[in-house]
Order: structure tokens, then C-alpha cells, then sequence
């Protein structure tokens, strides 16, 4: 037979393989996709360059305080505050005293009448005082206005009876006489003082007066603040019945008349004012009789603020 000749075979063409190997060959990284054509051939162009817009930077903080620097400026404010309402009051106190020279009233305790003094078998007292007592408001400018005065007295470190003086304006420059009466009904006291009332003729007095009190000047009036008049220093017995009255004089005697003239005032100086004020019930209508027993008691007057007395 005769040779018969064969064409040259053609070079393998590739074969593109999905798990990425070609041909049995050996694993590598896989080759990027061929870029999309566009219809008539074009490649398309690749995408642009767009910068990213910069960012605002917010602004700076400022440093925050701390509770306790809050706590300081909060404590340094109101010191201040209170300095400055502190000299001004001072200010005004200053000027206020150089005006008006301000002065507290006086108080002395000049009678007292013993009326009545029983002490039962079973410490039950009953007694009866009259007293009076002078106030003496020693300011030119200032007049004091007193509310319902509460007044109690005690013999011996005893209870001995209590009353109430109405109230009333003491003007500027003014003594006032104040008769009032005390009394106490079946009030039971402690055996120890009991005896003692009993065993004595004379006792050691004492008395307490409160009354809420404001100062005017003017038409101004100021807010009542609780004062205490403390009186201490006499004593007193019970008095004796009084013997009764002399008869009337006959019709056809000529009656005697007495007239008693009053003390030129000093010169370049207005003439104080005496006002008498005395309580719902007069010493005269009480029982036991007796003459009025002078005293000079002075008395201690401390103002009361809430707890505190001054």
C-alpha cells in the first residue's frame, strides 16, 4: 500500500476551567473577568474618581464644672450676700439710734395688797392680790404698744395667782399706773409650800408679767414681739380687815372741802402725762380689806425672741 500522508495537527486550544485550573494545569489565583464590551466593540470607560466630601469637625468642648466648683461659688455668693445684709442692717441701727436714742421702759412694782390667803388641810389655796405698777417709758420720740398683760405672782416659791391687765399705748415720754388684781380658787400646790404658807406672817414675793409689745413712731408701727417683766425683792402679809366707815356727817354740818395744788412744771421741758389703767376687777371690791402696802420694787424686763431672752 502506498503511504498516505496527514496534515499537521493544530495547536490544543485552551479551555477555560470553572474551578481554576486550565488543561490539568496547577492552581493560581483567578484571572479577572474580561471587561464588558459595549455593543459596536467599545470598552467602557472606567468609573470616575469621585473624593469623598471631608468631614466638619465638631466644635471644642468646653471643660465641664465639677459639683464642687459649683458647690464653692454657690458658698462664696452667699457670703457675700450675707456681709452685705449684715452692714446694711448696721447702717441702719447707726442711724436709727443717733435719731432717736432709743431707751426700754421701766417697770417697779409700788403697792401690793395681800387680800386674801387660805391654805385647806388638803393644800387647796384660794387668795386674792392687788397690786400696782408704774411703767415709766423714758423716750421723747418713741411710744410702745402693749397687748393684754398676763400677770402672776408667787409667795414663797408658790403659786399664788394670776390676772390679766388690759392693754394699752404708752406714750412717749409717759408714766403709767397699772392696778390690776390676782387671784387663784381652790388650786392645788405642793405640801412643802403649803406648810410654809401656813407657818409664815410674811412672804417673799415675786412677780411675772408677759405681754406682747411693738414701738410706734409716727404712723409707723412695728410688729409685737413677746417681753417679760420680771419683779423680785419684797414681800407682803395678809392684810388686815379694814374698820368700817365713819358715819356721814349730819346734814346741817358744813362739809370740808381739800384742795391740793399741783407742782409747777420746770421750765423749757413739756410736763409728763400720768395715765391710770386697772384690770376688769378694782381693788376696792375685793375682799379682806387693808391699806394698799408700798413697795419699791424695781423690775427687770427681758424680750423674748422664740427661745431666746434678751
Amino acid at each position: 500500500m502506498g503511504d498516505r500522508a496527514y496534515a499537521p495537527a493544530s495547536k490544543p486550544v485552551p479551555v477555560r476551567a470553572t474551578n481554576g485550573t486550565a488543561n490539568g494545569g496547577a492552581g493560581g489565583p483567578p484571572r479577572p473577568a474580561p471587561p464588558s464590551v459595549l455593543p459596536g466593540g467599545r470598552v467602557p470607560p472606567p468609573p470616575m474618581y469621585r473624593p469623598k466630601p471631608a468631614q466638619s469637625r465638631p466644635p471644642p468642648r468646653r471643660p465641664r464644672r465639677s459639683a464642687r466648683g459649683w458647690c464653692c461659688a454657690c458658698c462664696l455668693w452667699l457670703t457675700l450676700v450675707l456681709v452685705g445684709l449684715v452692714l446694711l442692717g448696721a447702717i441702719a441701727a447707726g442711724v436709727f439710734y443717733v435719731v432717736y436714742r432709743p431707751q426700754p421702759p421701766s417697770f417697779a412694782v409700788t403697792s401690793l395688797r395681800l387680800a386674801a390667803l387660805n391654805v385647806s388641810d388638803s393644800d387647796a389655796l384660794t387668795s386674792r392680790i392687788d397690786f400696782t405698777v408704774t411703767a415709766r417709758n423714758p423716750n421723747e420720740k418713741i411710744a410702745f404698744a402693749y397687748g393684754d398683760m398676763a400677770a402672776s405672782f408667787a409667795a414663797d416659791g408658790a403659786p399664788l395667782g394670776d390676772g390679766v391687765v388690759p392693754g394699752f399705748l404708752h406714750a412717749a415720754g409717759n408714766t403709767t399706773v397699772i392696778r390690776g388684781a390676782a387671784s387663784a380658787t381652790a388650786a392645788t400646790i405642793d405640801p412643802v409650800q403649803a406648810a410654809a404658807l401656813r407657818s409664815r406672817k410674811s412672804h417673799a414675793m415675786s412677780a411675772e408679767m408677759d405681754a406682747k409689745v411693738g414701738f410706734q413712731i409716727g404712723r409707723f408701727k412695728s410688729k409685737r414681739i413677746n417681753v417679760r417683766v420680771l419683779c423680785a425683792g419684797f414681800s407682803a402679809g395678809l392684810a388686815k380687815p379694814t374698820p368700817p366707815p365713819a358715819p356721814a356727817p349730819a346734814p346741817d354740818a358744813e362739809p370740808t372741802v381739800v384742795v391740793a395744788a399741783s407742782p409747777a412744771p420746770a421750765r423749757g421741758r413739756a410736763p409728763r402725762s400720768v395715765v391710770r389703767t386697772s384690770s376688769s376687777s378694782s381693788p376696792s371690791s375685793s375682799s379682806g380689806g387693808g391699806k394698799m402696802t408700798p413697795t419699791d420694787a424695781k423690775c427687770k424686763v427681758r424680750i423674748k425672741i422664740w427661745i431666746w431672752s434678751f
